[in-house]
């Protein structure tokens, strides 16, 4: 450090030049060499090692529960990624369930009900179990949604295609006023889609007449919000299209199956997104879901049946 100091300290043409090129910093350090010669060939100060072997000790008594905490995380998000790399995007989609011909193979009501079987709802039902945390559930739902009426346009036959660029392309005049560009995605992004919900819910507050939510409050509502429109679709197209006494369970003509989608991704979102811990919860849970539905069922019946022997009694007292 002495010998670094001394040269520092010489002279030469090269601080000449720079210092042309930088005065004031220069300057400055030249009025001051004095002090950083001894500053330099000071040895390192106590409070340095001090500090990191507290930050050593502090790393190590909150080590485990740090790399726990860390470790969980990652695995999270490795899940999150298969999945996303299964279901999230209209690439994923096509490699688990198959592409069509380019000129289509369903027809609009037929690409519906495709599109209604794709629909993350299972994603819904992991978060009424509390299995996973619903910032975390809300963009897959998000992502899945898109990939999902993607993926069902993609099967359409041409003719359906055509209508539903013209629909996009009128809706996005409508809202945005502009037109869909080509390449671009007509489907709302994820800043557009919090804020709408979310000034929807301010809206709501204030309408019916209660105290703001606090942040937090907010974001959850609006966390659940688009989880819960992620899983819902319009009626009034559903009603044009769908018909009550349809057959939802296959597609004539085309080697799908919307059962089997189905339960796919059912047994998926458990294998995929839940750890086996998380999954063996999950299974009681349902379980004990299907006990007290029945149990509701059970009851609905004899209430039924006990309003109905009513009925009977007071027919025969009318007859006598």
């Amino acid at each position: 450090l002495l010998a670094v100091a001394a040269v520092l300290s010489l002279p030469s043409s090269r601080t000449r030049t720079s210092t042309r090129c930088c005065p004031q910093k220069l300057s400055i350090s030249q009025q001051h060499s004095n002090a950083q010669i001894i500053l330099l060939a000071a040895p390192p100060p106590k409070w340095l090692f001090q500090s990191e072997n507290n930050r050593g000790r502090q790393r190590q008594k909150l080590g485990r529960r740090d790399r726990k905490k860390r470790l969980d995380e990652l695995q999270q998000q490795r899940r999150r990624n298969r999945w996303m790399k299964r279901y999230g995007t209209v690439e994923a989609l096509q490699r688990t369930f198959g592409t069509g011909p380019p000129w289509g193979d369903l027809t609009p009501t037929q690409t519906r009900s495709l599109y209604h079987t794709l629909l993350p709802r299972s994603l819904l039902a992991l978060n009424e179990m509390g299995l996973v945390k619903l910032e975390d559930l809300a963009p897959l739902a998000y992502e899945a949604r898109i990939a999902a009426k993607n993926y069902a346009r993609s099967r359409c036959v041409w003719t359906g295609r055509v209508g539903v660029f013209l629909f996009d392309q009128y809706r996005s005049l409508r809202d945005k006023g502009r037109l869909v560009q080509p390449g671009t995605s007509s489907s709302m992004s994820w800043e557009e889609i919090w804020a709408k919900y979310e000034s929807q819910i301010v809206r709501e507050q204030r309408d019916r007449g209660r105290e703001p939510l606090d942040e937090d409050e907010l974001m959850m509502q609006t966390y659940m919000r688009i989880l819960e429109k992620s899983c819902s679709t319009n009626e009034a197209v559903d009603k044009l299209f769908l018909k009550d006494d349809e057959d939802d369970d296959d597609i004539d003509g085309v080697d799908i199956s919307l059962a089997s989608i189905a339960s796919q991704l059912e047994q998926d979102v458990r294998a995929i997104l839940l750890s086996p811990s998380e999954i063996t919860k999950a299974e009681k849970t349902r379980k004990k879901l299907e006990k007290k539905q029945l149990k509701e069922r059970e009851k609905e019946e004899k209430m039924r049946r006990r309003a109905d022997r009513k009925r009977e009694k007071r027919k025969r007292k009318l007859r006598w």
